[in-house]
């Protein structure tokens, strides 16, 4: 089946004019994840077997292993890289060097959502990312070219790259990493887990020195100007939160996680609902990294409808509540969203933003402990 995939993508990207890769491709992909049968089986049999190949690679003695972050074909979010590094820190965990590329964009994304200097900054930051996170001594990460790709990957075998099929194609992977991770994970030792999992440790370099609440929970309001409006947090649904939370943790103080802009706009909906009492990130973070050394501080991780700072969390052991829709990821079991999710970590389904006609159901479940889909 992968192998028919494969040919057919490559005789439409032959098509003359682009026609078939952005016109029939998207198409195409539509009627096969939407009217082909068992999506989710077949999603998780393949990405079991990408886990067993890169165990296999490992087992037979690989001392070598690379992932590519190819920023042309997955686009700019923090949530792929943070699963990607989840699968870089199981490779290191392993003994294996872990070779760690990030490509720049041949040219701007055709939404044009991001400018150039959006896109420096992002790429910058991922390499920043990328070695707080991966030990230095296991590990090497670059940010490179497209030519450069071209000749990095030319030279390695399949088994040692990440869905080599895919990163060669420069086709997006990203979407499957979390499962990946999922199945790589479930069969270590808790002690082995722990390795490979964040905790405050990765961060401790990172933590905001001017910060002194304690004890604190911690709040991921996801905000953005120019697209995916249906993520952000509306004024209902921030006062049902912050009553919630309040409720729940009266002797905390509440920190609210966002960028710069995001934490702006929810100072002005706090102000407007009268909430005086809240703490903003960007008074004492100034990057991704040291929000998410707040996150992995407080005593609770919460986000509704939240973006890739939620990572953070379900990568880690902090207790949580998070409340959103699942795209391309799969749950590990019924009640789990990873193999190590343990009691006190709770993901609640909600249905795709784009799909929903009443959010107020949504708000309904906030504290249910639940994790079917309603």
């Amino acid at each position: 089946m992968r192998e028919i995939r494969r040919l057919i993508r490559e005789f439409l990207i032959w098509l003359p004019g682009r026609i078939g890769e952005e016109i029939i491709l998207p198409r195409v992909r539509h009627i096969y994840d939407k009217y082909i049968p068992f999506l989710e089986w077949r999603t998780k049999k393949y990405c079991a077997n990408e886990a067993k190949r890169i165990q296999s690679s490992i087992t037979s003695g690989t001392d070598n292993f690379t992932i590519v972050y190819d920023s042309q074909a997955i686009g700019f979010s923090y949530a792929p890289v943070l699963n990607m590094l989840g699968i870089a820190r199981y490779a290191i965990s392993q003994e294996v060097f872990l070779n760690f590329y990030i490509v720049k964009p041949e040219y701007l994304h055709r939404d044009q959502t991001h400018d150039q200097n959006e896109i420096t900054y992002f790429l910058n930051e991922i390499v920043d990312i990328s070695e707080t996170l991966l030990d230095s001594e296991h590990s090497s990460v670059r940010l490179i070219s497209p030519a450069t790709l071209t000749e990095v990957v030319h030279e390695l075998g399949d088994s040692s790259l990440l869905f080599a099929d895919f990163t060669r194609n420069r086709r997006p992977f990203y979407r499957d990493c979390w499962n990946v991770l999922n199945y790589l994970m479930a069969d270590l030792p808790e002690s082995v887990q722990d390795r490979i999992l964040l905790s405050s440790r990765d961060f401790e370099m990172r933590f905001p020195t001017m910060f002194d609440a304690d004890p604190y929970i911690s709040w991921h309001c996801r905000y953005s100007s120019n697209y995916d409006f249906g993520r952000q947090t509306l004024p209902d649904e921030f006062l049902k939160c912050y009553q919630y939370l309040k409720t729940r943790f009266e002797n905390h103080q509440i920190v609210i996680i966002s960028d710069s802009v995001g934490c702006e706009h929810y100072a002005s909906v706090a102000n407007d609902l009268n909430i005086q009492d809240l703490m903003f990130s960007k008074d004492y973070s100034d990057d991704f990294l040291g929000d998410a050394a707040l996150v992995l501080n407080s005593k609770f991780f919460f986000s509704f409808r939240g973006g890739g700072m939620g990572q953070i969390a379900e990568l880690s052991r902090i207790s949580y509540e998070c409340l959103g829709a699942v795209m391309n990821d799969n749950f590990w079991d019924r009640k789990r969203f990873s193999s190590w999710q343990g009691d006190s970590q709770i993901y609640i389904v909600l249905e795709k933003n784009q799909f929903v006609d009443d959010r107020s159901l949504d708000v309904e479940l906030i504290g249910s402990g639940q994790t079917e889909s309603r």
